[in-house]
């Protein structure tokens, strides 16, 4: 009989390890100020409570999503997982002691590193269209708001989610306003159909444009008024100046990485109102960027602001904006929209705070290489202690499995992964049925990546229930043999 003492004690001492990261009192998750990067006073970042529930399965996503740059560590991530698979794959052939070739050898263990590698990018693929919740800010005092000032729907011609889907999520997400800045379209975003209880439990929203005047600029509360130039007019002085006297509204640059240090002190010149410092899809600022833009938005009294800029990819944000605001829960949604948007015009940098989960930007060249060590250590490190429960459980449940399926002859180093697979197949089946219903009478672009999502879903689908069968008929047949 198997002696299984051995590998419970090396799980001991992994789920050990992981327990005392995450009692370690220097937490590396903010809330932080995204100006200075020091810690917040009277807000919290947490996990969405029934997320512990699926916790394990779910750490690759949260553990490359709070790296400094999210797709540096993807990518890194992946490439350690198909090497690490390789070298595994290789060593046990050879300690299996069979008369192979080299050549073989290599073989089968670039097709593990392959199957190893892409079942985690399956995974990596139905969090990000799935949606799987990850943050939320939590406030304290009565008297801040929690505003997104871009965000994007189904009616850009790269969103994915319409209003109410929008709504939801930044409810979920802890926000108490947003603003739809929609790709060169002018729209006056209206919601119908629901009961007053239902609109007072969702956010506050303005409507917005963002406008391509050679750096990106987004206008928030804009009016329908045609004169507003849309495209790339090259002429962001016109557009302030629009927004500014035709619609009383706000302009605000999107700061991305190509952005040049001389475009912040000319724009800073042609009267926006502010940059953002932080941008949730564009995490790789660079470091000369954006000093430029703290500088500039300090000696100029200009505002600084963190955003999203959610199109519906993933259910994950590192980026918050609070505004100070006396009396802000008394107040409507309407209200409390209005304050926002004045706080912006007139400039009031100092009741404005962005705020971050985490450092964003350009990691480090040992950072970047070894990502999955230390943003596995930073995962830890913030973990809940529902999430510590979750992983001692699903851990030993795990283990538990694995001794049954071995004890009727069954190989679970096949059998297991091939399972997980197939569920992540039939998730994305789900979810992308859901994205083509929600895209269906828009540009179009959501219906595609559904249909896509649809397709990845039915051949790996497909792939997982041809290889767990023949598992299962290789493992009979070596059954019957002894």
């Amino acid at each position: 009989m198997k002696d299984y003492r051995k590998p419970a004690i090396f799980l001991v001492f992994g789920l050990a390890v992981l327990t005392i990261l995450s009692c370690l009192p220097s937490a590396p998750q903010g809330p932080f100020d995204a100006r200075s990067y020091t810690r917040l006073a009277g807000v919290r970042v947490e996990p969405h409570a029934w997320t512990a529930l699926i916790e394990p399965l779910f750490s690759p996503m949260e553990i490359v999503a709070g790296a400094p740059n999210f797709l540096v560590a993807a990518v890194s991530l992946l490439l350690w997982v198909f090497l690490g698979a390789l070298a595994w794959k290789m060593f046990m052939q050879l300690r299996a002691g069979k008369n192979q070739g080299r050549f073989l050898v290599a073989l089968a263990g670039i097709q593990s590193a392959l199957i190893a590698t892409s079942s985690l990018l399956l995974l990596l693929f139905l969090c990000v269209i799935g949606r799987v919740p990850g943050w939320r800010l939590v406030v304290e005092d009565p008297n801040l708001i929690v505003a997104d000032l871009h965000t994007h729907t189904v009616i850009s011609h790269d969103g994915l989610v319409s209003m109410l889907t929008n709504l939801d999520w930044h409810r979920s997400c802890g926000y108490d306003m947003e603003v739809f800045i929609e790709h060169d379209n002018l729209v006056a975003h209206k919601l119908s159909g629901l009961s007053a209880a239902r609109m007072s439990r969702l956010p506050a929203f303005l409507s917005g444009i963002e406008v391509h005047t050679g750096p990106r600029a987004m206008a928030i509360g804009i009016c329908q008024n045609p004169d507003i130039p849309i495209g790339p007019t090259g002429d962001t002085a016109a557009f302030v100046q629009k927004i500014h006297k035709g619609c009383g509204g706000a302009v605000i640059v999107v700061t991305l990485k190509n952005l040049k240090a001389g475009d912040v002190t000319r724009l800073a010149d042609e009267g926006v109102d502010g940059f953002e410092i932080a941008n949730c899809g564009h995490p790789g600022l660079p470091e000369g960027l954006r000093r430029q833009v703290l500088a500039t938005c300090a000696s100029r009294g200009l505002v600084l602001v963190a955003d999203t800029d959610w199109h519906g990819w993933s259910g994950i944000t590192r980026t918050w904006t609070v505004i100070r605001a006396p009396g802000a829960a008394g107040l409507t949604g309407s209200a409390r929209a209005q304050v926002v948007l004045d706080k912006l015009r007139e400039h009031k940098s100092s009741d404005i705070i962005p705020v971050v989960a985490g450092y964003m930007g350009q990691p480090s060249p040992v950072r970047a290489v070894f990502a999955p060590l230390v943003e596995g250590i930073r995962y830890c490190m913030e973990m809940s202690a529902a999430q510590v429960i979750s992983w001692w459980l699903w851990a030993w449940a795990v283990f538990a499995l694995w001794i049954a399926i071995e004890k009727r002859g069954l190989c679970p180093g096949d059998i297991l992964p091939a399972l997980l697979v197939w569920s992540t197949s039939v998730c994305l089946i789900l979810a992308g049925i859901s994205q083509v219903m929600q895209g269906k009478g828009t540009t179009g672009f959501g219906v595609r990546i559904g249909l896509i999502t649809i397709g990845v879903g039915v051949i790996a689908l497909g792939i997982s229930t041809f290889r767990g069968v023949g598992f299962l008929r290789n493992d009979s047949h070596n059954l019957r043999r002894r």
